[in-house]
């Protein structure tokens, strides 16, 4: 029997058709939860195939334009469910392309069928005192709003008119100012999305990220905003502002004046400046890593006889780093030299390291506090010349001028608790300028999904 939805459920107004992608089937849906219960009753039929035998060995997907396959029926229940979720998607972000007709089509590859991501594991609820998993991330994300729910009507007090409602989602305690807000917010934890562009098939969280990402393309961008840092081209105010906060740092490091523009950037920098825990270490030599792309690095720069070849006609140009492969395709075949310049007394250089050497030992110049090296930017001419300003908020301004000054609650203080939690086990990093300090006195969580990927 097809589910109902939840009558706590705040129903649209409106909901899409959602035609079942289901082979052979003509049913179309009223919204994804209709849909869901429909897909449900063709797993049930399709389980019941298999156990008379009339299925072969391996759960072969029957979505429409899918060549997905695996050994595992929950992954295959997973997958059919996140099915009727994507077309979902798709649907919603076309609706609102078509209700704005001044917003521009996407120009990006177009997505080739149903193409969906690995979905290896059960949805899980990071609630406190909840365990509860699904294989249906409609069913998931409905159970997450119903959290937000409940834990508003427990919370709430008869002498508050406006109460703030608390989130218990694990290593989350954050308030919000009314419902609606938790429900918000918590979509961040369950990472939710509501549209999906019908052309690329990319998700997106609200509909104005869908509109930047096709306002952003290059064949739409108009090019009428530049960033005044960096001198980047943005199609509208909005992508300019959200831009410009990335030269903004906010964050500053404990245990010297390094500043970053985000909390991915700060733990990056202790991980490599103040902490010793080198984990990943090279089979063919003594050499240690912090991540495993820096491992990967050293293998194929050190001992891997790859080398990468130039491809262009009669060259004989090979190096082993992609890097170096680059510059060498545009300083010789896109007649693009570049070029470190010296703001002091214009003599040029070929690297910026060389040009580090010349500003210290010709010039006078120190290295600023926790940096390991200079920052170079180009200039509007084409020549990286040195970075010579570095914006930062209030906060940290003040945590630098004046750090013997005890420091506001709302202050970074002298401890930071890095929190990693991809894995089952939370890996706790305290950072401290003093090694005996038994308070925290401040305390940021940081995520670090970065430390392995290869893409940081």
């Amino acid at each position: 029997m097809m589910k109902q939805h939840p009558t706590s459920k705040r129903k649209k107004s409106s909901e899409l058709q959602l035609p079942c992608g289901w082979r052979d089937c003509k049913v179309v849906c009223d919204g994804e939860w209709l849909l869901n219960g429909h897909i449900a009753e063709h797993l049930e039929k399709h389980q019941q195939q298999e156990s008379q035998g009339k299925s072969p060995d391996k759960c072969v997907c029957v979505w429409n334009d899918c060549d997905f396959q695996t050994d595992c029926r929950e992954e295959f229940e997973r997958h059919s469910y996140y099915h009727g979720y994507y077309i979902n998607l798709l649907l919603q972000g076309k609706h609102e392309c078509e209700l704005h007709p001044e917003i521009p089509s996407c120009y990006a590859l177009p997505r080739k069928g149903n193409k969906l991501p690995e979905l290896k594991q059960n949805f899980h609820c990071g609630w406190s005192d909840c365990q509860r998993s699904f294989i249906s991330i409609v069913e998931f994300q409905d159970h997450i709003v119903q959290h937000a729910s409940f834990e508003y009507e427990i919370q709430k007090s008869p002498d508050d008119e406006r109460p703030k409602t608390q989130c218990n989602w694990t290593l989350c305690n954050k308030q919000l100012e009314n419902k609606y807000r938790l429900i918000e917010h918590i979509s961040t934890h369950s990472n939710k999305k509501h549209v999906a562009c019908y052309h690329c098939g990319e998700l997106f969280r609200t509909k104005t990220t869908l509109f930047d990402h096709l306002r952003r393309q290059p064949d739409n961008n108009t090019h009428k905003f530049q960033c005044a840092q960096c001198f980047k081209f943005f199609a509208t105010e909005k992508l300019l502002r959200g831009h410009v906060v990335r030269h903004v740092n906010c964050y500053k490091c404990t245990m010297c004046d390094m500043t970053c523009s985000s909390a991915s950037s700060l733990t990056t920098h202790v991980r490599y400046r103040h902490l010793k825990d080198k984990p990943y270490k090279c089979t063919e030599c003594d050499t240690r890593c912090v991540r495993e792309s820096d491992l990967a690095k050293h293998v194929q720069i050190v001992h891997s006889k790859m080398v990468h070849q130039c491809d262009q006609p009669g060259c004989q140009y090979s190096v082993r780093t992609y890097t170096q492969m680059r510059r060498h395709f545009l300083e010789v075949h896109g007649n693009n030299p570049i070029f470190y310049a010296c703001h002091c007394c214009e003599r040029y250089f070929k690297t910026g390291k060389s040009l580090s050497v010349h500003l210290i030992k010709k010039h006078g110049f120190r290295l600023p506090s926790g940096h390991k090296r200079f920052s170079y930017r180009v200039d509007e001419n084409g020549f990286y010349r040195l970075e010579m300003t570095r914006i930062e908020s209030l906060e940290v301004t003040q945590q630098i001028l004046a750090p013997h000054i005890k420091e506001e609650p709302n202050l970074a203080g002298s401890c930071y608790e890095i929190v990693n939690p991809i894995g089952v086990d939370y890996e706790r990093i305290i950072v401290s300028n003093d090694a005996n300090e038994a308070q925290l006195v401040g305390e940021v969580t940081i995520s670090l999904p970065s430390l392995n990927d290869e893409d940081f």
